[in-house]
């Protein structure tokens, strides 16, 4: 192999490592990985009342690996003035209980913004006076309870009078043949058994309303009539 040929071949072997150089210093051997989709979790969460809860945002790449948690990655949202604010962390607040779910919004980029449903609930750390009204009542069987149904209410610091958490409350009687309650309205109307009763029956209704897993009861005691 004559001297010219090879400085040529020494020559482009320094040319093509020097190409591969420059592009590794520039953007490794592969182009960046590019997010295709994101998803949120959870898709449904409980803030506390003064509170908060960490959001999280995972993601996929265009190629379908996964790219982990992009929680800091993601513009996160929420609207103003609702129940739960949110921070560009993805840390929620809940900032005043209310019944109305507050949407909670991640985006990035030219994605699909992704949302999850927050709520606020009252942790039992602040809760305090779980009441159902009314309590200690009397009814004639196939009668209608003073404002039509039962209520719960509890009282929490800073926030005058007390809330209203009857729509979340699961309730029970405990003889489900006189007297039935129905979840989730507000007042929690009640339905009374196929037989009319012939004796008195002295009824126990028990409130049960968690927070996260975290469960506050209460009962009062129901004397029905025939």
């Amino acid at each position: 192999m004559s001297s010219t040929n090879h400085k040529l071949r020494l020559a482009g072997a320094i040319a093509v490592l020097a190409t591969l150089a420059l592009a590794v210093s520039c953007q490794g051997f592969f182009p960046p990985h590019q997010l295709g989709t994101i998803t949120i979790q959870p898709s449904t969460v409980n803030v506390p009342l003064a509170g908060t809860f960490q959001m999280r945002a995972f993601g996929t790449y265009t190629d379908n690996t996964p790219a982990g948690d992009v929680t800091n990655k993601v513009t996160w949202s929420a609207p103003s003035n609702s129940p739960v604010s949110i921070t560009s962390s993805g840390l929620a607040t809940g900032s005043f209980y209310s019944t109305t779910p507050t949407t909670i919004t991640a985006s990035y980029q030219a994605l699909s913004p992704q949302t999850a449903t927050a709520n606020v609930c009252v942790d039992n750390s602040i809760a305090s006076s779980f009441t159902i009204i009314p309590s200690n009542g009397s009814v004639a069987f196939n009668g209608t309870l003073t404002g039509n149904g039962f209520v719960a209410t509890v009282q929490v610091p800073n926030v005058t009078g007390s809330l209203d958490i009857t729509p979340a409350v699961v309730w029970t009687s405990s003889n489900t043949s006189v007297l039935t309650i129905t979840n989730g309205g507000d007042p929690a109307v009640i339905t009374w058994g196929a037989t009319p009763i012939t004796t008195q029956v002295n009824l126990t209704i028990t409130a049960n309303y968690s927070c996260n897993g975290v469960a506050i009861t209460t009962t009062t005691q129901l004397t029905v009539t025939p």
